[in-house]
């Protein structure tokens, strides 16, 4: 198996102003795919960049990349968009309407990211994968919705629905890449009919997602998570 590099930082500029983020990334030599792992609510680069030492040795070849969110979070760290409340208010249609702009305003540091990564590493975009825990999966799904190069695989772990609003319609969709939704039963967080409501979205612009519910998983990745997204990246799903 190839060797790691050991990890550096990407201090990437983002066309949002002057707002700048920096990005965790681990890089085998000549990586042939990568997947970017977006964190939630009050995360930051590092948040999840321990999934490396857990997927690496299934996805040998892969590059992975942590971008972190380029607005301050009022409880520490970062978000990729403001939530008023958790649980099953966050679907609340006011509500979502606000958390939906700054995803979508903010679903653009995810893109010069990927095309970063295609120019830097010469990654097909077909081989650039996203995933995303909490806010993140949302963010994951925005981003393979809406790049305008095709991406095959996005994975969302316990993530926040995805929602029409009048600022995200149908039309605003542009590509159907493969989606896997998951999230845990015990899941207090999110409302607990996330993947029927995401499910229910995707399904009216022609995308069936793939849906695993993990039995007694709270709000987090575990190692069957971990494992369904090696499975689906490598074509193995049952």
């Amino acid at each position: 198996m190839k060797k790691f590099l050991s990890i550096f930082i990407l201090a990437i500029s983002l066309i949002l102003g002057e707002a700048k983020a920096e990005t965790i990334a681990h890089i085998p030599d000549n990586p042939s795919s990568a997947l970017i792992i977006i964190h939630g609510y009050g995360g930051n680069a590092h948040t999840l960049s321990w999934m490396t030492d857990k997927l690496k040795a299934s996805l040998p070849d892969t590059a992975f990349y942590y971008p972190e969110a380029p607005d301050k979070a009022p409880v520490g760290d970062y978000q990729w968009f403001v939530v008023p409340y958790m649980g099953e208010k966050i679907a609340d249609e006011t509500m979502y309407q606000e958390m939906m702009k700054d995803a979508l305003k903010n679903v653009s540091v995810i893109h010069q990211l990927i095309d970063d990564i295609h120019k830097s590493q010469n990654i097909p975009y077909d081989k650039i994968y996203v995933s995303g825990f909490s806010q993140g999966g949302l963010m994951a799904v925005l981003t393979g919705l809406t790049h305008k190069h095709q991406l095959t695989k996005v994975i969302s772990f316990s993530g926040v629905p995805v929602l029409f609003t009048p600022d995200f319609k149908p039309n605003h969709i542009i590509a159907a890449p493969d989606i896997l939704l998951i999230q845990g039963d015990s899941d207090n967080v999110i409302p607990k009919d996330s993947l029927k409501m995401s499910a229910t979205t995707l399904v009216l612009v022609g995308i069936e997602p793939y849906i695993r519910v993990i039995k007694g998983m709270p709000h987090s990745i575990n190692r069957h998570a971990g494992q369904y997204l090696i499975d689906f990246i490598n074509d193995n799903m049952d």
